[in-house]
């Protein structure tokens, strides 16, 4: 087998992948395709300005649901901590749970220090937060790191979730 490295950059096809929830589903990301726009919001869950970003996502939940789009907040949590996290603050939306890592890594939001090469270093976090939009058809057409210039406020990514749908 060999390593595949996807481009994460708007324009290019987001990478597939199916992840359980903790919700209780099993989440496949192109489930979406010709369906609804998917924000993803790969997180750390160790970083306050994170987990403020994931509360505002769910303050804002009943707006985006009702434009069509599918929050998918994604970070490497086994099912019964990540569960633990969404009931501690009130989600009201499933927490995906990367505990292997695999998508954190195809998305670059997670790496281990030598690509290409089979890797037995423990992942601990999302390193590279961050926010994506795909449309319907599967293609990235917003993409934010969060850094220390902070993170774009709900209005902004519904409009950038409106112009994916167009």
């Amino acid at each position: 087998m060999y390593w595949m490295d996807y481009r994460i950059e708007v324009g290019e096809m987001a990478p597939d992948f199916r992840l359980e929830s903790t919700a209780g589903k099993s989440v496949r990301l192109y489930d979406c395709k010709n369906k609804k726009t998917v924000l993803l919001f790969f997180f750390n869950y160790h970083n306050d300005k994170c987990l403020d970003r994931l509360k505002k996502l769910a303050s804002g939940y009943g707006s985006f649901n009702d434009a069509g789009v599918a929050v998918f907040p994604i970070t490497i949590l086994r099912k019964d901590e990540a569960r633990a996290l969404a009931q501690k603050l009130n989600l009201p939306f499933g927490i995906l749970c990367d505990d292997d890592h695999s998508i954190s890594k195809a998305y670059h939001a997670s790496r281990c220090s030598e690509p290409a090469h089979v890797c037995f270093n423990v992942i601990e976090n999302v390193e590279a937060p961050v926010i994506l939009i795909i449309d319907t058809s599967g293609v990235i057409r917003y993409k934010h790191v969060l850094d220390n210039s902070g993170a774009p406020d709900d209005a902004t990514l519904l409009e950038e979730c409106r112009k994916a749908r167009e």
